[in-house]
């Protein structure tokens, strides 16, 4: 059972891979259009002027996700007793950010951040035991930091941004009571097949399948509880410094966009730039298509159009997602399935998986 699990959840990783392979010549294409089409042809000719030291920043902001995400996650394994390496935690994080970015951004990669934790031994419970930890830390960044943001940059002073709130309200209005709906619906449907309504042969289906169910999630609660317990016991040092950490990781993110705008020589508030950052990916979790394409750039181009120059916005737009997007993506999938040839090599010498 185990194999066969495993084996399902690797098939779901190659199509994860074989997804970012398409999706990422289309999605270059689509910025180089952008670029071409938004950006006053000028601003091209003075490329050899800027100051190339503010694009090399951004790829740094937008690739040290990958250390700090993996930091995180190491700390709580090793706390918990799992001697996973660096490079299985690296691994690990190259998997969730391709899943993240070829699936609904609402969809996030936690699933599959779960499930190789899970392939690398640590316990069902305890694998969510540490996807919930890192909700919590993200949680506690926010509420500390976009409030200080919201009143160091005065951004209620912003049009756009009350515009944007009014949307995202109408957006939340629709989809909110259709998610209700459906899950109503599922539970409904759901105790039907149980009391046999819907067949005997659907019956003994959901029978099977709530026994299973309970079975698992009794260990994974116990096993849940017992981290979140020994959290609060010896591992408050821990948190903090994931918290550190967690707030190093989403401050470079979020300034991905400022270094841009510095590439190309606009004069720009990084924290007003910081908590933008945050309405747009806010407002990318709404969007259905994979990795939130074509509705990233647009909530970009509008939100940030209203600050930046009309000459440089469009190719701001292209340059912020192809750093925080399309860069990630190609060489996240290069390195992941380089790692994976060489794991599947090391097996096939009889060799001992890769340490360290």
């Amino acid at each position: 059972m185990k194999a066969r699990e495993e084996s399902r959840f690797s098939r779901g990783l190659n199509r994860v891979f074989r997804t970012s392979i398409i999706l990422v010549p289309f999605g270059v294409l689509l910025n180089l259009w952008i670029s071409w089409a938004a950006t006053d042809r000028s601003v091209f000719r003075r490329f050899g002027e800027l100051d190339r030291r503010y694009l090399y920043l951004g790829i740094v902001l937008a690739l040290i996700p990958w250390i700090t995400n993996t930091l995180r996650i190491l700390v709580w394994a090793r706390f918990i007793g799992h001697r996973l390496t660096f490079r299985d935690c690296f691994r690990i994080t190259l998997g969730a950010e391709l899943a993240s970015s070829v699936f609904p951004t609402s969809s996030g990669g936690e699933v599959f951040r779960w499930g190789m934790m899970v392939q690398k031994g640590v316990t069902k419970g305890e694998a969510a035991s540490i996807v919930t930890l890192g909700y919590l830390e993200d949680l506690c960044f926010f509420a500390t930091a976009l409030p200080a943001a919201f009143v160091i940059s005065r951004a209620w002073e912003l049009p756009v941004l009350r515009r944007m709130g009014r949307e995202m309200r109408g957006e939340a209005s629709g989809v909110i009571p259709t998610v209700i709906g459906v899950l109503l619906l599922a539970v409904v449907l759901w105790q039907m097949a149980l009391r046999g309504y819907l067949g005997a042969r659907a019956r003994r289906w959901s029978l099977r399948r709530a026994a299973r169910t309970r079975r698992r999630s009794r260990k994974t609660r116990r096993d849940f509880r017992s981290v979140l317990a020994l959290v609060r016991e010896r591992g408050k040092g821990r948190f903090a410094l994931t918290f550190l950490v967690t707030a190093v990781q989403w401050s470079c993110r979020y300034s991905v966009a400022t270094a841009v705008a510095y590439f190309l020589g606009a004069e720009v508030d990084p924290v007003l730039f910081f908590l933008l950052q945050w309405v747009i990916f806010t407002a990318m979790l709404f969007v259905p298509t994979p990795g939130a394409s074509g509705g990233a750039e647009a909530a970009f181009y509008l939100v940030y159009s209203a600050l930046l120059p009309g000459a440089v916005v469009g190719i701001a737009t292209a340059g912020w997602r192809l750093l925080t997007f399309y860069l990630q993506l190609s060489l996240g999938a290069i390195l992941f399935v380089g790692m994976n040839v060489a794991d599947a090599r090391g097996r096939a010498r009889g060799d001992p998986l890769p340490r360290g």
